[in-house]
């Protein structure tokens, strides 16, 4: 979860076929963690979910490293380059990733986040997940 050093590399979910043209990674040696990490799910999401996911991870990410400034990232130590090269803990790419509410939605919720998601509509992303997230506390 590492920036490549520009930004068309910028750190996010990728799918491995698009990036590598395989279907898995065999990580070995020293890796310091910059090599790509596998994600699997429980329960499993469909390829249309898991690509919604992607692009929802992708979109808040981008969201908050543009309203903070990426100061939530770690700056990488081995970066030489002019852009600086900033680094997702995987903890934090879990906890995004568990902010994905689709299997607490139902299918009206669903369709509305999916629209929301193909539209890049950030702001109604985050308005629908505080909604979620006021309903579910109420229960």
């Amino acid at each position: 979860a590492v920036d490549s050093g520009s930004e068309e590399g910028r750190v996010g979910i990728n799918i491995i076929i698009n990036e590598f043209n395989v279907d898995g990674i065999l990580v070995s040696g020293n890796t310091y963690r910059t090599h790509p990490i596998q994600i699997f799910f429980s329960p499993q999401l469909s390829v249309e979910n898991q690509k919604l996911l992607k692009k929802f991870f992708n979109l808040i990410l981008e969201h908050f490293r543009e309203k903070l400034d990426s100061e939530f990232l770690t700056t990488f130590k081995y970066s030489n380059s002019k852009y600086t090269r900033k680094y997702l803990g995987l903890i934090y790419v879990k906890r995004l990733i568990e902010t994905y509410p689709y299997l607490d939605f139902n299918k009206e919720q669903n369709e509305t986040l999916k629209n929301l998601i193909l539209n890049n509509d950030v702001a109604g992303i985050l308005n629908l997940l505080e909604n979620h997230k006021k309903h579910y506390l109420t229960k």
